[in-house]
């Protein structure tokens, strides 16, 4: 059995992760220059791989904390942030002239998704 502390740092390594990757993908595609395939594919790579990451250490809590049955609305605020995350890399790559709003609209997610974590609004 896992415990929940490592569910915890599964989490927070795919946080890491994805913004990592976020970034790499919206720099590269912002420089203008010619993006070399292995720059851009670790940028790809790790996006998704923190998404998984994210989603197995935040449902493997949830299981640790016993809300397995009915998720709290807080858990679903949190999976719309995630799918959010999900999608921005597609804008981030296509409107790569956004980088700085790109780049507050990433700090600004994840920052509520932590704010709704720490505090549990709702």
């Amino acid at each position: 059995m896992i415990s929940y502390e490592v569910y915890k740092i599964l989490h927070i390594a795919g946080i890491a992760l994805l913004c990592l990757g976020l970034g790499a993908v919206a720099a590269s595609f912002a420089s203008g220059s010619p993006i070399k395939p292995a720059v851009k594919m670790a940028g790809f790579i790790g996006h998704g791989l923190g998404l998984l990451l994210i989603l197995i250490g935040g449902f493997g809590m949830a299981a640790r904390l016993g809300l397995v049955h009915g998720l709290p609305e807080w858990i679903y605020a949190k999976l719309g942030i995630w799918l959010v995350l999900g999608g921005v890399v597609a804008v981030a790559k296509r409107k790569s002239q956004w980088i700085v709003g790109l780049f507050v609209l990433f700090t600004a997610l994840v920052s509520c998704a932590a704010w709704i974590a720490i505090t549990k609004p709702f």
